[in-house]
């Protein structure tokens, strides 16, 4: 279980960097000034997001979208393997051992999100479940594994 919520947070961390880069450049090209100096903690906090407002909710919609095609395009042409899967020798296969269909990739990529948003609901599953498998692994009969 903890290969696996390494390989998770590999994978949060490569989106996260584009998300970061995203954020970087849309507010230098969309002119957002940083708030006034002199402000610490919370409140410096809370100015730079009223700062950066204009492009916060199109980088989440950025963010959300780049990790579901992530999953779902590692899923079926890299064999399984995500950057960290791969990182820590982990592999995502159907019930027949084999890298998920792009079809069954994709719906799992979308049921993950679903499990995200759920306050990570259908990841906590992973925990109590005997094959580990977490919501969106059971409903598209999936398995997250190490190949021996």
């Amino acid at each position: 279980m903890w290969r696996r919520l390494l390989s998770f947070t590999v994978d949060t961390a490569a989106i996260g960097a584009v998300a970061a880069a995203y954020i970087v450049l849309a507010s230098s090209i969309a002119g957002v000034k940083g708030p006034q100096p002199g402000l610490t903690g919370l409140d410096a906090f809370v100015a730079w997001l009223r700062a950066l407002h204009t492009v916060l909710l199109p980088g989440m919609v950025l963010v959300l979208v780049l990790a579901t095609v992530y999953c779902a395009v590692a899923a079926f042409l890299w064999n399984g393997r995500t950057l960290g899967r791969l990182l820590l020798g982990l592999r995502l296969v159907d019930t027949h051992g084999m890298a998920p269909t792009p079809g069954r990739a994709i719906f799992r990529a979308l049921l993950a999100g679903l499990s995200f948003v759920l306050f990570l609901g259908g990841f906590w599953m992973a925990l109590f479940d005997r094959r580990g498998q977490t919501l969106h692994d059971k409903l598209t009969s999936t398995f997250v594994v190490q190949p021996s």
